[in-house]
């Protein structure tokens, strides 16, 4: 009788439980259609002009070598000169600063005194070099900025990031064009050498606007963008916003032997224990987490899903370690998860029969804001616990703070992005690479890094890679995107 008693009462909790997930995916998470990407209706004359100005932005060669070789002044002092005549009102307008030799700092002043704080909208100027034996697989030269018969642009900083600092100025002429005024500062930094770091540039910027006192309410950078496909059963385009960025930090295991003959060799050589070392650290990865953001993008897309998923979005706290298994599957949601170790580079030896004297192993971590570049050294020596193999920092930077989501940055950013678009989810995430925006924070309530142009997966290997193109189509939509936010922002 007990048995029976019991067996009842447990059959009631199943469906208790079970009636209180399907509840809480209906109220929570109820279906919903996908929407279709709206691009807005710009003349095709607008879109050849905009598309131009970009063509030749690109044919300056502003490359960012390396931290020794000084930069290419003929091509950054013409890139700067082309800005001033190729944009008239906007340097009639506003007041500019030229930074670090290179780098530009402009302020377009309030109409009037306002209590509200500035904001700052960000892009650099520099790209990549193209490596000579990569040019041969180019669809056309990269610095020619050839517009093809199908309307895309192919060169060099086409996507990263002189779209983007096009797309700004435009957006301020325009709008200058139409008699817009600002009601608080609006300034616009273009950095000239994110690409070694922004040391000279965007830092450099940072700190003139903390010594003056200036205090943004919030910043926005390259980073993050809008995904189609990149979540699986969701037909919607996806709008990404990143509240943070990741740091990166690489470590150096090597290690000395007497060396030898290898035909009486040693347990060991000082190839193995760097070796050993190497692996070690990347067969113990850091516990995946499926933090507030995650769980946001997962809400924001999960009305398209099918009601299994919903279910089981709805209900994290019974599903959410399933969901993280799941969803690690995914090299680059996993990244989004934790700080990432990757075995990048290993030396060792002189010949084959020789027991080698000196080996090293470098890995490279990208280090997610729960942890810190101390941490990340100190688990590593802890995993490795061998006093015979040194572990040497190589560079270093800490991961941004994660900025709000219910700040005014975010939410106008969400508005731009359905005023330009159409009505997208809109969902928090951290941008996996380094930007210029990571030095503004001293002086910025907020930074958010955001791209107003659809990504497809293909896309990601453009970037600093071959073939690097963004249709001029996509071009104009962002001239449009910035405008709507700049007079969100300003009006």
């Amino acid at each position: 009788m007990r048995v029976l008693t019991f067996l009842k009462f447990l059959a009631l909790a199943v469906l208790a439980v079970a009636a209180l997930a399907v509840g809480r995916t209906v109220i929570l998470l109820p279906a919903r259609a996908p929407v279709a990407l709206q691009m807005p209706n710009i003349s095709p004359d607008e879109v050849a002009r905009i598309g131009g100005n970009l063509s030749k932005a690109i044919q300056f060669q502003t490359v960012s070598y390396s931290l020794e070789a000084k930069p290419d002044e003929a091509a950054f002092v013409g890139f700067r000169d082309f800005l001033a005549v190729t944009y008239p009102k906007v340097h009639a307008a506003v007041e500019r600063e030229i930074v670090s030799d290179y780098s530009l700092m402009y302020r377009w002043p309030a109409a009037r005194p306002s209590d509200k704080k500035p904001i700052a909208l960000l892009a650099h100027m520099d790209v990549v070099p193209v490596p000579k034996y990569g040019l041969k697989d180019w669809t056309h030269p990269p610095f020619d900025g050839v517009i093809d018969e199908n309307g895309i642009l192919w060169g060099r900083g086409a996507m990263d990031d002189k779209a983007i600092l096009i797309s700004l100025m435009e957006a301020a002429e325009r709008l200058i064009s139409k008699g817009f005024t600002p009601d608080r500062d609006i300034y616009f930094m273009f950095g000239h050498d994110e690409e070694l770091g922004g040391d000279k540039g965007a830092k450099v910027m940072a700190g003139m606007l903390q010594k003056r006192g200036v205090q943004l309410a919030w910043a926005v950078d390259e980073g993050s963008a809008m995904v189609k496909g990149a979540v699986p059963g969701v037909q919607s385009p996806l709008a990404l916003i990143s509240l943070g960025e990741k740091g990166s930090v690489s470590l150096k295991f090597s290690a000395e032997d007497e060396g030898g003959h290898s035909s009486a060799p040693k347990a060991f050589t000082a190839a193995s224990l760097a070796a050993r070392a190497g692996y070690l650290v990347t067969d113990t990865p850091y516990p995946l987490v499926l933090d507030e953001n995650l769980e946001a993008l997962l809400t924001a897309v999960a009305p398209e899903m099918d009601f299994t998923k919903r279910v089981a979005i709805a209900n994290l706290w019974a599903t959410r370690p399933l969901l993280r298994d799941q969803l690690a599957k995914s090299p680059t949601m996993a990244a989004f998860m934790h700080t990432t170790t990757a075995f990048t580079m290993m030396k060792a030896g002189i010949k084959t029969n020789i027991l080698p004297q000196y080996g090293e192993a470098i890995v490279n971590y990208r280090i997610h804001p729960r942890d810190s570049v101390a941490r990340v050294k100190a688990r590593a020596a802890e995993i490795v616990g061998d006093p015979r193999v040194t572990i040497t920092q190589l560079g270093g930077r800490e991961a941004t703070s994660m900025s709000s989501v219910d700040g005014e940055g975010y939410r106008l950013i969400a508005k731009a992005v359905a005023q330009t678009f159409g009505p997208m989810p809109t969902a928090p995430t951290l941008t996996v690479q380094g930007t210029d925006g990571r030095h503004y924070g001293v002086v910025s309530d907020d930074v958010y890094r955001f791209m107003p142009f659809v990504f497809k997966l293909e896309d990601l290997k453009r970037i600093h890679g071959t073939n690097e193109a963004i249709s001029v189509e996509a071009v104009a939509a962002q001239v449009t995107f910035f405008e709507n936010l700049i007079r969100s922002a300003g009006e």
